[in-house]
């Protein structure tokens, strides 16, 4: 029970911190001729577009399937 416990804390906390970088990504598409990456990432929301993002992922997969 242990190790289960381990491997669920280790994928919650890649997860959580996979989304801001996810959200970073996404904007920095948009605004990379005005932001490096790494500016992109210290910036505010990236937890919010990277969230937004995966759920569109989602809902359009569900929906062409």
């Amino acid at each position: 029970m242990i190790i289960g416990d381990f491997i669920a804390e280790f994928l919650g906390e890649f997860l959580l911190s996979l989304i801001p970088r996810l959200g970073a990504f996404f904007r920095w598409i948009f605004l990379r001729k005005k932001y490096s990456y790494k500016e992109v990432l210290e910036q505010n929301w990236n937890g919010r577009i990277g969230l937004l993002f995966i759920v569109i992922v989602i809902i359009s997969i569900t929906y062409f399937n």
